[in-house]
């Protein structure tokens, strides 16, 4: 009898575990990235070596500062969004802020990041952008440095997609590069700023990867051999146009696994499996221990 007990508060206890809920995870404040590698203002961003990966939404933050150079910060398809909040006039907030981070070298890939001042804050060199969804925001990304990556990012509804900040007189010649991007239905996909100023240059910037650039939402040109560029250039600037426009676009807005135990199951389904599977084991365990203990009774009887 004893030992059915056991049993059935294990099962209650096994049962209780499966039912539990993945929460998405809320936190509030400022995310600081130290150079030293040290995480403060959230414990859902968790280190494994040079790689800071996310383990549930941050849905109500300042945003993140990142002071270290040559890592990767890894979104999981999880969200980063702003804490709605009244900001001082000429104050902005920020998802990600590379400016304090003298080496550069830093990925920031497959985050959701939602209704910040600007998205993604670069002032860096040698970043790479790539497989996020930037929405909601006054600029998506801006770049005030190059050379830099941005690639097969969806960027939607902000009010600027990108901005190309001046770069000083002296900088070296360098291009950021921007192929495989969604831009979606922002008041401007590109501000490439037109620099008056003799000590400010403006950025030198790639389009395509070569053979393929980027999707324009409000592009109007023909794919006559149906090769899936576009015919003619899409215009972004005096400066600067995409050659290899996409008529179809490549990256989309980021989805999160929300199934089972992070599986491609259907929650529902998959606690139905489990739970059967528990009662399946449990029916067995009760089988052995209850002719165990018919046999040690009759070895006693004997």
């Amino acid at each position: 009898m004893k030992e059915v007990k056991a049993l059935f508060l294990i099962l209650l206890a096994i049962l209780s575990l499966c039912s539990v809920g993945i929460l998405s995870v809320q936190a509030s404040g400022m995310i600081f990235i130290r150079a030293d590698g040290s995480i403060e203002g959230t414990n859902k961003i968790h280190r494994s070596g040079n790689t800071y990966i996310f383990t549930g939404d941050i849905e109500e933050s300042y945003g993140i500062i990142v002071e270290k150079s040559n890592i990767i910060i890894d979104g999981k398809g999880n969200t980063l969004k702003a804490t709605p909040r009244i900001l001082p006039i000429g104050s902005w907030d920020f998802g990600i802020e590379l400016s304090n981070v003298t080496g550069g070298n830093v990925t920031i890939k497959n985050l959701k990041i939602l209704d910040f001042n600007m998205g993604v804050y670069i002032w860096t060199t040698d970043n790479t952008v790539t497989g996020n969804t930037i929405i909601g925001s006054n600029v998506g990304v801006f770049l005030a440095e190059s050379p830099n990556i941005i690639v097969g990012n969806y960027i939607e509804n902000n009010l600027e997609g990108v901005f190309l900040g001046p770069l000083p007189y002296d900088h070296a010649t360098v291009h950021n590069i921007f192929y495989h991007n969604s831009f979606v239905n922002n008041t401007r996909h590109v501000y490439d700023c037109e620099c008056t100023d003799p000590y400010w240059i403006q950025h030198l910037n790639i389009w395509d990867n070569g053979t393929s650039g980027n999707y324009w939402s409000d592009y109007s040109g023909i794919d006559t051999n149906e090769d899936g560029i576009g015919d003619t250039p899409y215009s972004i600037s005096d400066d600067d146009s995409d050659v290899c426009p996409l008529m179809s676009p490549l990256a989309f807005p980021l989805t999160k696994n929300d199934g089972f135990l992070g599986t491609n199951l259907p929650l529902d389904f998959g606690l139905t499996i489990t739970v059967v599977a528990v009662i399946a084991i449990s029916t067995v365990l009760y089988v052995v221990l209850k002719r165990r203990k018919s046999k040690t009774l009759q070895r006693g009887i004997n």
